[in-house]
């Protein structure tokens, strides 16, 4: 155990990077924010919506909520400090604080929801796709350890977590599953909506 803790501390510090280069910490910022909150990253199933992919758009609101609870269950259990809370000299910087946190630090929830994401959106798709996918994903993930808010094994854990819970929706996404019936029910609801589309 104490080797694993004394190599996730290591690659932290050789990750942990964050207001050395500008350039940098606005890319990580942006990976941290736009892929890896969980409000912003809803809004892009209105695109898979408006492009017709309507049972997809659901799959990943579902996606997104059940990595989100998940993590967070785990992190109540687990209860580990961030690095920042732990570690001298931890490199953070704060953007409208949304690149601070709070709270338990294993795992990451950024890196679940981006890999449950990026295996959603992959499934069935060429290499092309799996590759852009998990690389964007794998962004997510460094850019929370660049930003000195979790640690290697939290982000690692997180990605794991991210597929493990995309590969299960996908078992109960079948259209004669409870949850596939469940799913076409609400797309026929909000297509009857007033205004929809």
């Amino acid at each position: 155990m104490d080797i694993i803790l004394s190599a996730d501390e290591s690659v932290f510090h050789a990750l942990n990077r964050a207001g050395s280069n500008v350039f940098l910490d606005a890319l990580m910022t942006a990976f941290t924010v736009v892929m890896g909150i969980s409000f912003v990253m809803a809004t892009f199933a209105i695109g898979l919506w408006l492009r017709r992919r309507k049972d997809l758009a659901i799959d990943y609101l579902v996606l997104i909520a059940l990595a989100s609870v998940l993590a967070e269950v785990i992190k109540i259990v687990t209860d580990r400090q961030r690095p920042f809370d732990v570690l001298p000299n931890v490199n953070t910087i704060s953007w409208l604080g949304l690149t601070s946190a709070s709270g338990p630090s294993f795992p990451s929830g950024h890196a679940a929801r981006a890999f449950a994401v990026a295996a959603l959106l992959s499934f069935g798709r060429g290499p092309r796709i799996y590759v852009i996918s998990f690389a964007l994903a794998g962004c997510v993930a460094v850019s929370r350890v660049y930003l000195g808010l979790h640690w290697p094994s939290d982000v690692l854990f997180g990605a794991l977590l991210g597929i493990f819970i995309a590969l299960l929706l996908r078992s109960f996404a079948g259209a004669g599953s409870f949850y596939g019936r469940a799913r076409s029910r609400l797309v026929h609801f909000l297509e009857r909506l007033p205004g929809a589309i």
